[in-house]
């Protein structure tokens, strides 16, 4: 079904990529604008790049136009944002793409027209991106693996709920914890179950895991729904199960206070969406920018949860 939707797309795309205008170069500082497009709004996590990229913004004095498709599903929403872009004239592009492959093509696009093109969170081709801000996924969740392991005792069955399949965050996350486990024979990953993202999809999968494989003694969550969805299906089936999660969120804490969720690997999602605007003003500049930045990722649990460098992560505005 993922595959015939790709070609859906890429059909769209063929339709689609002759109308963008081009764009205008020699434009007033006034009259620049850049464009941030996030991979959505149903998590806290892009609310908190929205306000890292705001504050950036007011700081150096430039327009920006925060953005995002409903859900991390749309990926035609996404590259008819875009495109809409292109069309208005964007000065910078800040994209987090929700499939590199498909959004590749627009991407270029948008950079033919003249248009600077920065990313974050997921890439497209290294090539089309002045500048790549994001968490290193395949070293925070090997932190991630090393915790279930530790957690229940080197041995087990434990499953992953991820998000959207062909996300590169969503591969890079699970490739990383992965061969973190790999160096312990005793643990057995039983399969990998997408549901978007989304809480109560996280919550339907995790509890048909649960009917099928009571056994299992730990599940790895890619993202802050996926975590809470599947704390919900646990504390509801009255099964202890380890859960470590990504990401944060209020809902995500609580279940790390009362033990249903072990843990997260947070990100910082805020300084993602500062450094991300900060680099585009420089851009737009003509002053170089850093190609590749890892944004950072930290393990927050009980222990530590009450600590000033966790509760910066958790709460960027205080709480």
């Amino acid at each position: 079904m993922f595959y015939n939707m790709k070609k859906i797309i890429s059909l769209f795309l063929v339709l689609c990529i002759g109308f963008a205008f081009a764009g205008c170069s020699n434009k007033s500082k006034d009259d620049l604008s850049i464009v941030v497009i996030s991979k959505g709004y149903q998590q806290e996590f892009w609310k908190t790049v929205e306000l890292g990229s705001k504050q950036a913004a007011s700081e150096l004095g430039f327009k920006l136009t925060f953005q995002g498709p409903e859900k991390e599903t749309e990926i035609a929403s996404q590259v008819k944002m875009v495109l809409d872009a292109i069309d208005n004239k964007a000065s910078v592009i800040v994209l987090a793409a929700l499939d590199a492959e498909l959004l590749s093509p627009v991407v270029e696009k948008a950079k033919n027209n003249g248009i600077k093109i920065l990313t974050f969170d997921s890439n497209v081709s290294e090539d089309l991106s002045l500048s790549f801000a994001a968490t290193d996924n395949v070293a925070a969740s090997k932190i991630a693996g090393e915790e279930m392991e530790k957690t229940i005792g080197g041995k087990g069955k434990i499953a992953i709920v991820s998000h959207i399949a062909g996300s590169q965050s969503a591969i890079d996350r699970e490739k990383g914890f992965k061969e973190a486990i790999e160096k312990y024979p005793e643990i057995q990953i039983i399969n990998t179950y997408y549901a978007e993202g989304d809480r109560s999809k996280s919550k339907a999968v995790t509890s048909d895991i649960l009917k099928s494989n009571p056994d299992i003694v730990g599940i790895f969550c890619t993202c802050e729904g996926a975590a809470v969805g599947a704390a919900d299906a646990v504390k509801e089936s009255n099964m202890k199960k380890i859960i470590i999660g990504f990401d944060s969120s209020e809902d995500e804490i609580n279940y790390i206070n009362d033990g249903t969720i072990t843990g997260t690997v947070v990100q910082n999602p805020y300084n993602m969406g500062y450094i991300s605007v900060k680099n585009a003003a420089e851009a737009l500049k003509g002053n170089s920018v850093q190609k590749k930045i890892d944004t950072g990722a930290t393990y927050i649990s009980k222990d530590n949860i009450n600590t000033p460098e966790a509760e910066k992560l958790i709460y960027p505005l205080g709480k």
